[in-house]
């Protein structure tokens, strides 16, 4: 094992995750062509949230300004990709879901990007992919809430 810190491994190990995710090279397995990462993400927010989202939290959950959000909803409705819907209860908002179209290509994403994992995987005994996959799951929880 390496001098460093185990705080420092996992941080290079994380910052080249985010350099992959960012090289958009999943997303190019996904669809064959390269394409903007917000899109991907704003598609991966609604696949979280079934009933639709206001625009504004998915700006927050995609990590964009408001501005950014409208533009890519306008071009994902343009796409056919998402649609607007009015709020069932306040008429001031409109929320965003996935169209048909739309959940294939995250279901797409969904069936790329458990590929590479299991790409990656590979070399890893069932129990070491199993620890992985706990300890990251306990990690990415602690992550979260440590804001």
């Amino acid at each position: 094992m390496s001098d460093q810190s185990a705080e420092a491994s996992i941080e290079q190990a994380l910052t080249r995750l985010r350099r992959e995710q960012q090289a958009n090279r999943l997303q190019v397995r996904a669809e064959g062509a390269k394409a903007d990462a917000a899109r991907y993400r704003y598609l991966d927010a609604l696949d979280e949230s079934p009933h639709g989202r206001p625009i504004s939290e998915v700006a927050e959950a995609i990590g964009v300004d408001r501005p950014r959000a409208s533009r890519l909803t306008t071009d994902l409705v343009t796409e056919k990709l998402i649609r607007r819907e009015p709020h069932p209860t306040d008429a001031r908002t409109t929320l965003v879901r996935l169209t048909g179209r739309g959940r294939t290509i995250v279901e797409a994403m969904h069936t790329t990007r458990r590929q590479a994992v299991s790409q990656a995987l590979a070399e890893f005994s069932d129990e070491e992919a199993a620890n992985l996959a706990a300890l990251l799951q306990r990690f990415v929880d602690s992550w979260t809430q440590a804001k």
